[in-house]
């Protein structure tokens, strides 16, 4: 068994940090990689390959990164296998289905169900070998 590496997308530093908070308290959460902007997500996604990748959708481009999506449609493409849950303040049905079409494991909406992270941890956790935290 090995311990998980989470990839964190947002452009909020404090949404980062509160995500941060949430997972040290996590024990088999090894590193937590954070990124701004979806070209650094990417790229740190590219290079580490975290199991678990927390994202957000609104957040700044650049080389052919428009959005969350598509570092969502890049990371399933690099390892199908990695968890995926967007987190994000534009929670509607559109971006919901756009998301689950491109293999997000999880949709949530940021300002209303934060605290449902631990349980997609937990089955990301499962998927590793690893026994989840308990709530």
């Amino acid at each position: 068994m090995k311990p998980v590496n989470v990839l964190i997308m947002d452009d909020a530093a404090v949404v980062r940090k509160l995500i941060v908070d949430l997972l040290s308290e996590i024990k088999d959460v090894a590193t937590i990689f954070q990124a701004e902007d979806a070209v650094s997500a990417v790229r740190l996604f590219s290079e580490y390959k975290p199991e678990i990748a927390i994202l957000d959708i609104k957040v700044p481009g650049g080389i052919g990164l428009k959005n969350g999506i598509d570092v969502l449609k890049a990371v399933k493409s690099a390892s199908p296998g990695a968890a995926v849950i967007m987190l994000t303040n534009h929670a509607n049905a559109r971006y919901s289905a756009e998301c689950k079409q491109a293999g997000a494991d999880f949709f949530f909406d940021k300002s209303r169900e934060f605290d449902k992270l631990p349980s997609p941890i937990a089955e990301a956790m499962r998927r590793n070998g690893l026994t989840p935290p308990t709530p």
